[in-house]
């Protein structure tokens, strides 16, 4: 089995899916019944809105301690979401990028991404920026142009490691996102990676079954922050978008590119 997926799959298993892990607050007080273990405490997950799809909400886990194994799929039916001010409101009103305690009573569920037990609330806390959207984005825009560059593909590789504006929980959930999007292979590696474990052809600087793709990124500082992003199929295929600037308006991110380079 190759390394990114031994990766992946050791990555779950050493997941301990107790009632309340290092990234999950279980504040102290009375025990709440569960309805499958009376046992079971009120635990909060703080986490970030990464998409909505219908009654579907996943979310990246914010703890300081959260890795990329932290992301949460909640269906969104009969699930109470309190604003800042108390109100009680229903989930049209989650929008991405939002920062939510969600209330549930312990019990993590085994899947990917995972799920919450007896879940009492989400509660929004505030507005966070939703760069997993911008570069959701960019990655579509990207896949779109020089279609050239997709033809036989069976693979997108992501290279996410010089992209510091998403947590490691987010930088899964973006990835996840990506699994749903496009029908080929889905895997997070790097160029050396991908030709340590035989993907690209070092010597013919290519790779026959895929495309890598690559963002760095600066800090965001204000409301602006910039970028470079690239897919690449070979030595003499490959398209750039070069000194990008995105901009956060109104709570929304829009970016423009600077150049787009061919090779």
């Amino acid at each position: 089995m190759k390394r990114a997926v031994l990766i992946f799959l050791a990555t779950l298993t050493i997941l301990t899916l107790v009632a309340c892990s290092q990234s999950i607050s279980c504040p102290p007080g009375p025990e709440t019944q569960g309805k499958d273990d009376p046992n079971v405490s009120e635990a909060i997950l703080t986490a970030k809105v990464i998409d909505i799809n219908g009654s579907s909400i996943l979310l990246a886990n914010m703890a300081e301690d959260a890795g990329p194994a932290d992301i949460y799929r909640l269906g969104g039916d009969g699930i109470e979401v309190i604003a800042e001010d108390g109100t009680q409101l229903g989930i049209e009103a989650l929008e991405q990028g939002m920062l939510v305690d969600v209330a549930f009573d312990g019990r993590v569920q085994e899947s990917f991404p995972m799920g919450l037990g007896g879940i009492k609330g989400v509660h929004i806390k505030g507005r966070g920026d939703d760069i997993t959207g911008l570069y959701r984005r960019v990655i579509d825009d990207l896949y779109k142009v020089d279609p050239g560059l997709n033809s036989n593909i069976s693979i997108l590789a992501f290279d996410f490691t010089k992209v510091s504006n998403l947590t490691e929980a987010e930088k899964a959930a973006l990835l996840h996102l990506l699994r749903e999007t496009y029908s080929e292979e889905i895997m997070a590696a790097t160029y050396s990676e991908l030709s340590e474990q035989g993907y690209i052809d070092k010597d013919k600087l290519y790779f026959e079954k895929g495309l890598l793709f690559n963002i760095e990124d600066t800090a965001i500082s204000g409301d602006e922050l910039t970028f470079n992003a690239g897919k690449w199929r070979s030595g003499l295929g490959a398209y750039f978008f070069h000194e990008c600037t995105a901009i956060k308006s109104e709570g929304a991110w829009t970016y423009t590119i600077g150049a787009e380079m061919i090779s």
